[in-house]
């Protein structure tokens, strides 16, 4: 992942809200930044496409992504 999309997802892991999912932590961060609806769906696909392929949540695809593993 690209290093400014790797930021707005750290922006969202850091900045989520109590019960709040992160999908919707990430549109928030994108649309604080005034990025488009493009790169929200570039780094939604990636973290679910991960969190797939590993099988676990999306939080913790998230933070693999962002631990550069």
């Amino acid at each position: 992942m690209e290093p400014e999309l790797l930021d707005v997802l750290k922006e969202a892991v850091e900045g989520k809200q109590r019960k709040e999912d992160l999908i919707r932590s990430i549109g928030r961060a994108v649309r604080r930044r005034g990025l488009s609806f493009d790169l929200y769906i570039r780094i939604v696909s990636e973290v679910r496409g991960l969190a797939n392929s590993r099988k676990v949540d999306i939080e913790t695809a998230a933070r693999t992504l962002l631990e550069g593993k």
